[in-house]
């Protein structure tokens, strides 16, 4: 069958014409599906991320309850602060956090920060950045962010900075001089050593 020289060009330039909208319309879809897994990871950062503030406050603040009650309970209590995390859940006499909770950036556990073997804070152990630069100002990575107690009857003073910060605070109880909260602690340095009023 013989076949019209202009009707094959036709033909062929149609297919040319097909083949050149099909590749434009996988290049627009691979953008817009980009653009919405990259939205969805922000989301999912945030989410994390506010996941952590929530949990890193309640330990900070179950330690200090826990500080606080020392005066009361110091007859059955040989030890002003915590020694685990667990210790914060137990019934006996008293639970202050209702469960041990994970890193909500890595799934693992908290980094414990310690003063010997005492617990006064948790952080991430993750070295990623943080998204958020308003509540994490200054931070470079997760692991930066402590979420440190400072103990009860302490002269506790806001950062002006970032309200996650409190400063001038010696935590009470101990007689050397130990870490200040500073979850804008730089990856890789040292908090700045505070001086203790000593033991309440």
């Amino acid at each position: 069958m013989c076949i019209n020289p202009r009707f094959r060009m036709h033909l062929t330039n149609q297919r040319g014409v097909t083949y050149l909208f099909m590749m434009i319309f996988v290049v627009v879809m691979s953008i817009s599906l980009l653009g919405v897994t990259q939205q969805w990871s922000v989301i999912m950062k945030r989410d994390r991320e506010a996941e952590l503030i929530f949990r890193g406050t309640r330990i900070k603040d179950a330690i200090e309850r826990y500080v606080a009650d020392y005066e009361v309970q110091k007859a059955t209590r040989p030890n002003r602060w915590p020694l685990s995390l667990k210790q914060l859940t137990q019934k006996t006499p008293k639970r202050y956090l209702q469960a041990v909770y994970p890193d909500p950036i890595t799934g693992k556990d908290f980094d414990v920060i310690k003063v010997g073997q005492e617990v006064h804070g948790v952080r991430s152990t993750s070295t990623d950045e943080p998204y958020d630069q308003v509540h994490f100002k200054n931070a470079k990575t997760y692991k930066a962010i402590r979420f440190e107690s400072t103990g009860a009857g302490s002269n506790c003073q806001p950062n002006a900075i970032n309200p996650l910060v409190q400063q001038n605070c010696p935590p009470p109880g101990t007689t050397e001089s130990t870490p200040a909260a500073s979850p804008t602690e730089d990856s890789g340095k040292s908090a700045e050593n505070v001086p203790s009023d000593g033991p309440l």
